[in-house]
């Protein structure tokens, strides 16, 4: 098993960056960190791992709605208000699809298209929160993913204020493979939500990957990815021993060779439904 640690980064593609990165600062109160010739890299004030978003040019494909990513904000009313800022400004933020707010999986959320082809959600669980105080279930997940509430004049004007950029998403073709390789390969908890839906977390964090199972799920670049830590360098090296001598026997279909750039090792992998994980040393 990797010894990993943590989600560091989440990996998203775009069509073109002059696109998409507005709304992700302008919609959802993401901060530019790093921009290079065809990647930027955010963060939300209130989350510790990063989004990078590369440019994959105009045939970057549609992404299904099961492979978005997901803000949250604390109130019911915010997710209303979301929709109609939204709505009202679709053609300035060339938004492809907004839907209306509903309730699934205990989340009053609504989800809409950014132009750079990527599902996003905004979701509230009040609700749950309010018959479920402590907020333990599932790990934490349905729990405040903040110390403190980012008060409104950081994100003014809106109705709505998104607090946490809380999960990304994969879609699974046979669910009970992939949690073997969740747990023996990448080390990771597993809390069923659902009978086809599974959060993937660390314990010290409140972050999680949301795996669903289904059918017809497409397979993407390896510019949608998700990135693991393991402690050093030589972890690194271990984990690629490790993978290339017994990666099969877990179901992994690709282990790329270990890159390095100053102090940092990574390697891509994919996983048995053919998603792309990177694992990589601190930076």
């Amino acid at each position: 098993m990797i010894r990993s640690n943590a989600f560091t980064v989440a990996h998203m593609e775009c069509c073109l960056l002059k696109e998409t990165i507005p709304v992700l600062t302008d919609l959802l109160a993401f901060e530019v960190l790093s921009e290079g010739p065809r990647e930027t890299t955010l963060r939300h004030p209130n989350t510790h791992w990063l989004l990078t978003v590369h440019e994959g040019g105009p045939t970057s494909p549609v992404k299904q709605m099961h492979n978005h990513y997901g803000v949250r904000v604390e109130k019911k009313v915010e997710v209303d208000a979301a929709y109609e800022y939204l709505t009202a400004h679709q053609q300035e933020y060339g938004l492809e699809q907004i839907g209306k707010p509903d309730i699934s999986h205990g989340s009053y959320s609504l989800y809409f298209l950014e132009p750079g082809t990527n599902g996003w959600e905004i979701e509230c669980f009040e609700d749950v929160l309010r018959k479920e105080v402590s907020g333990t279930r599932l790990g934490g997940v349905r729990a405040k993913h903040w110390d403190r509430p980012l008060s409104e004049d950081r994100f003014p004007g809106k109705g709505y204020v998104p607090q946490g950029f809380t999960h990304g998403t994969l879609a699974s073709d046979d669910l009970e493979v992939s949690k073997r390789f969740y747990t023996e390969v990448l080390g990771l908890e597993i809390f069923k939500a659902y009978e086809k839906v599974v959060y993937l977390k660390y314990p010290q964090y409140k972050s999680y990957i949301v795996s669903l199972a289904r059918e017809g799920k497409k397979n993407y670049s390896a510019n949608f990815r998700f990135t693991v830590s393991v402690e050093s360098q030589d972890a690194v090296a271990e984990a690629h021993r490790w993978l290339m001598e017994s990666g099969q026997e877990f179901g992994a279909k690709e282990v790329g060779e270990i890159q390095t750039q100053g102090n940092v090792s990574s390697f891509l992998l994919r996983d048995p439904d053919s998603n792309c994980w990177e694992i990589s040393s601190p930076n």
